[in-house]
């Protein structure tokens, strides 16, 4: 076969194009700071196909996954809310990124691919294999894992780091999904706002009485009294300091005893999260009773 050199060379300058379009998606990505802005260089990214480069082809330590780049975007994002410092670390022999946040010495998370057809990523706790959140670019989701995420600050990284830290984590995240929000994202971060903390639906309705009242016998266990609730509220109220944690049956049009959580705080920094962290009796109750209890999230998009 003969060999044309001026096909050869146009071949190259192609190749050379399309790695020119990575770099100035790379570089666009080091510079945004607007949230559409990295939204839409992410999704860019997400969506190039390097191997369009017929002759030249990538081979080289530098070169990272997706996981990696939705880890700088989500970096970019974090720091935009200016809440605490965030790093975005490359340890050595790796090719994703860590995100340490300042309020979790301890701890270091990682995006890691769902196992869903339709995309997305989850944003996990290293140690622990512990998912926060799932998000979605192409399909503009953004999901907070209300499971892994009770387990998680119960770990001894985030009870070490205190209830302040866990406080700071959680108006980062809700900063995030605000940013989100406001590009058209499908938000679902239930019971991690400090500001919308009522109307906290359950799994489950028509609970059995069995359920509440094994959290009336773990309560008393710690010295806690769960009391029912007066003015016509049915349900029962546990009472930590100046703050209730209300647990509420009402009736849906179809006669079901539909249940859900109230956080009566007036300073709005306590949360579900935050009372998992520091009554243990709680949690344990909590992941007993999941199925039944646990609150209603976007459940179908978290596997394990």
């Amino acid at each position: 076969m003969n060999f044309d050199t001026y096909s050869y060379s146009q071949q190259l300058k192609k190749d050379l194009e399309v790695f020119q379009r990575w770099q100035v998606l790379i570089e666009a990505l080091s510079e945004a700071n607007q949230t559409a802005e990295i939204l839409d260089i992410t999704k860019k990214i997400l969506a190039f196909d390097v191997h369009k480069s017929e002759i030249m082809r990538v081979a080289s330590e530098h070169w990272y996954p997706n996981t990696h780049w939705i880890a700088v975007a989500f970096s970019n994002l974090a720091k935009m809310t200016s809440l605490s410092h965030t790093q975005v670390i490359l340890p050595k022999m790796q090719k994703v990124a860590e995100l340490h946040f300042e309020e979790f010495p301890n701890a270091a998370f990682q995006f890691t691919k769902a196992p869903l057809a339709a995309g997305g990523y989850y944003l996990e706790e290293i140690s622990q294999n512990l998912r926060v959140v799932y998000w979605d670019i192409v399909n503009k989701r953004f999901y907070l894992d209300t499971v892994h995420f009770m387990k998680l600050v119960q770990t001894e990284a985030i009870q070490i780091a205190g209830v302040e830290a866990l406080t700071i984590f959680q108006k980062r995240l809700t900063a995030i999904s605000y940013l989100l929000k406001d590009n058209e994202y499908d938000i679902d971060i239930i019971g991690l706002d400090m500001t919308d903390n009522q109307n906290l639906m359950m799994q489950q309705k028509d609970l059995s009485a069995e359920i509440l009242d094994s959290l009336f016998v773990e309560a008393a266990k710690q010295n806690f009294v769960l009391t029912l609730l007066q003015n016509n509220k049915d349900g029962a109220v546990l009472k930590i300091g100046s703050v209730s944690l209300e647990i509420i049956q009402h009736r849906d049009q179809q006669e079901h005893a539909v249940w859900q959580y109230d956080i009566i705080d007036n300073n709005k920094r306590v949360t579900i999260y935050t009372l998992f962290q520091q009554l243990p009796f709680f949690a344990k109750w909590y992941e007993k009773w999941f199925n039944e209890v646990g609150l209603k999230d976007k459940r179908a998009v978290f596997v394990d």
